[in-house]
């Protein structure tokens, strides 16, 4: 049934928890950059304290990476494009490490330095890019280490044994760790939606509430105006809901409001916000209609509802109306004024014999 109720209505799908995603963009921007200035810092100094010790090859490669890392930095303040920069750099740093590992670096000792590569890579990239570039440096390492000679330097036995039984370990419990944090963060991103649609929703009709309106729909207006505005209000009320109460219980007046809400969910549009304001009071915003628009529209309605039975109590039919009032938007700042106005035209429809259309444009 209450699946039923909702099967037309799309406005939830309006609700996101971009701030959630935010937050970890953040994390992951802070991360990469933290790292990074080391990173400089470290290359740096290692190539101007060694370029006499240094291959030709790691020299260069030191000095590439150094200056594609800077240069990415300077490209994502720039443009904002995280994930491009993180690939990226991480790219660089990879062709970094096999250049390590083929020239030996300082006294044979490179291969400690390939022992962060998992951990930022998994921390910068996430799970898929994390493993598809951290396993493939593990194959890289296998076959330079291992495979036939390229003129690579020479390592020990045991120093090539325990070095890839470290760095598979490493491999490992970085990609269980960024795994389940990925886990828990998808937790906390359904949580949050679902108490945020939770918060929106008014319990009785399944319909929006205020809150959504002023909390999610103004914020997506403002993001994507061209989108939304002009958009009409239209502000309807039940007429003579008080007597239905007084004179059939309120159970009989929350089977109207259900039935009312299903109303304005098969007559509107899916793209239309409905949201019950309060009582027996709702608003319906029409995006990009003008009021003259808005206000047919309300009309058709208006009829619908004077021609379909809202209430069957003990075989008889209750007849019921609505009062609308209607008033367009052309800047989200003028939604409160406009409000005012389709709640004036409202109750000028109530006090003009109700069952009535009213809009500002009159």
């Amino acid at each position: 049934m209450e699946e039923e109720k909702l099967a037309k209505s799309n406005w939830r799908n309006l609700i996101n928890i971009d701030s959630v995603y935010n937050s970890d963009r953040q994390r992951q921007a802070l991360s990469l950059f933290t790292m990074i200035a080391f990173a400089i810092l470290i290359l740096g100094f290692l190539l101007l304290s060694n370029y006499d010790v240094y291959s030709p090859i790691l020299s260069v490669a030191l000095l590439v990476a150094n200056m594609t890392i800077i240069a990415c930095t300077v490209y994502f303040f720039k443009t904002g494009k995280l994930e491009v920069v993180s690939l990226i750099t991480m790219l660089i740093i990879f062709i970094m490490c096999i250049a390590l590992i083929y020239t030996g670096g300082k006294e044979n000792t490179a291969l400690y330095w390939l022992m962060f590569y998992p951990v930022v890579t998994f921390a910068t990239l996430g799970v898929k890019l994390g493993l598809w570039l951290s396993g493939f440096l593990l194959v890289c390492c296998l076959g330079l280490l291992y495979g036939p000679n390229f003129g690579q330097v020479d390592y020990g036995f045991v120093e090539k044994s325990r070095f890839m039984a470290s760095f598979s370990l490493v491999f490992i419990f970085s990609l269980i760790g960024e795994f389940f944090r990925y886990k828990s963060h998808q937790s906390i991103a359904e949580i949050t939606l679902a108490q945020k649609k939770d918060a929106y929703t008014d319990q009785l009709t399944g319909a929006a509430n205020r809150r959504f309106v002023t909390s999610h729909f103004f914020k997506l207006v403002s993001d994507n105006p061209d989108n939304y505005l002009p958009f009409s209000i239209l502000l309807l009320d039940l007429d003579h809901f008080k007597s239905i109460n007084d004179n059939y219980g309120h159970d009989c007046g929350d089977t109207v409001l259900i039935e009312f809400t299903k109303m304005l969910e098969s007559h509107f549009s899916s793209d239309s916000i409905k949201a019950r304001y309060g009582g027996e009071e709702f608003v319906v915003i029409l995006p990009k209609a003008t009021i003259q628009i808005a206000e047919h529209i309300a009309n058709n309605f208006r009829e619908s509802v004077a021609n379909t039975t809202l209430l069957n109590v003990d075989s008889k039919n209750v007849a019921l109306t609505c009062s609308i009032g209607v008033a367009q938007v052309n800047k989200l700042s003028d939604y409160n004024d406009a409000l005012k106005q389709a709640d004036r035209c409202l109750y000028k429809a109530k006090e003009t014999g109700r069952n009535k259309v009213v809009s500002a444009f009159m």
